[in-house]
């Protein structure tokens, strides 16, 4: 039989390592905004109409700070994969053992995370040999990772999607996210559509560094961001709580069981 103990620090343990999981998302997003937006200055991203001359002199002006940002951001993109798979473990909790959207979300998040990868590996290309390469080459490299970073939008909609549909097959009294949270990310995966315009246009909003392409899913994701990962947290401390209850109900069936045998022991020992 299990010990009632043993069982109760492995679930706290697997509850702080979800809490862990969870917290690398904000992480995630601090240190990628961080590098983006002050050592890579892509925000504002540079026009796709932009000449290749003028983009190689746009990225030699500091080419050590892209280079660190670029690195920061590499590694701070596979945080993704723990805090995709902290969604898909609350997910499991709604479809049980054979959790098929849960797998589907977790697989979309890894797959995600290699095409945030990929971007930036193009980009230090790029910039590894700027002086040499020449500028039509330096602009393909640029234009190649901002279509992968952006046109790439597939895996994210699977991903929010599973999610959402998971969160409205969720029928129980207590549900594990409000039912709201369901119908917002099928919304999400649709507001991120437009993203995936962009290699039609070079000019406009549905270019890479127009409204639609760029500033309403990159606000719409940091507001997932944000939602998801209060909604995680509670979601954890009801699954530890719910925890904490069956092993107390489990830790006095127990001494209820042991009750009799040590009525019958004690009248032996006196006698």
């Amino acid at each position: 039989m299990t010990n009632p103990v043993d069982a109760t620090v492995k679930n706290r343990l697997n509850t702080r390592a979800q809490r862990l999981c969870v917290w690398a998302g904000p992480v995630m997003i601090f240190t990628w905004l961080l590098a983006f937006v002050f050592l890579c200055r892509f925000v504002p991203p540079p026009s796709p109409a932009m000449s290749a001359q003028q983009l190689v002199a746009k990225f030699g002006e500091d080419t050590n700070a892209i280079r660190l940002g670029l690195v920061i951001s590499l590694f701070s993109c596979s945080l993704l994969v723990p805090f995709s798979s902290v969604i898909a473990t609350q997910m499991r909790r709604i479809e049980g053992p054979r959790s098929v959207l849960a797998n589907a979300s977790l697989v979309s998040g890894g797959l995600l995370c290699v095409e945030f990868l990929l971007p930036f590996a193009i980009w230090q290309t790029a910039l590894y040999r700027l002086d040499e390469w020449d500028p039509k080459l330096v602009q393909m490299l640029n234009d190649m990772s901002w279509l992968m970073f952006l046109g790439i939008i597939s895996s994210a909609c699977v991903q929010v999607a599973c999610l959402g549909v998971c969160v409205l097959r969720d029928h129980r009294e207590e549900t594990i996210f409000p039912r709201w949270y369901g119908y917002l990310n099928i919304w999400i995966s649709i507001m991120w559509f437009p993203a995936g315009w962009i290699p039609f246009f070079k000019i406009g909003a549905f270019a890479w560094n127009g409204l639609m392409a760029w500033y309403l899913p990159l606000t719409i994701y940091l507001c997932w961001f944000i939602v998801t990962i209060v909604l995680l947290l509670r979601a954890i401390s009801h699954e530890e709580r719910e925890v904490t209850a069956l092993d107390l109900g489990h830790t006095g069936e127990t001494l209820q069981h042991d009750e009799p045998e040590d009525a019958v022991l004690t009248p032996l020992a006196q006698s």
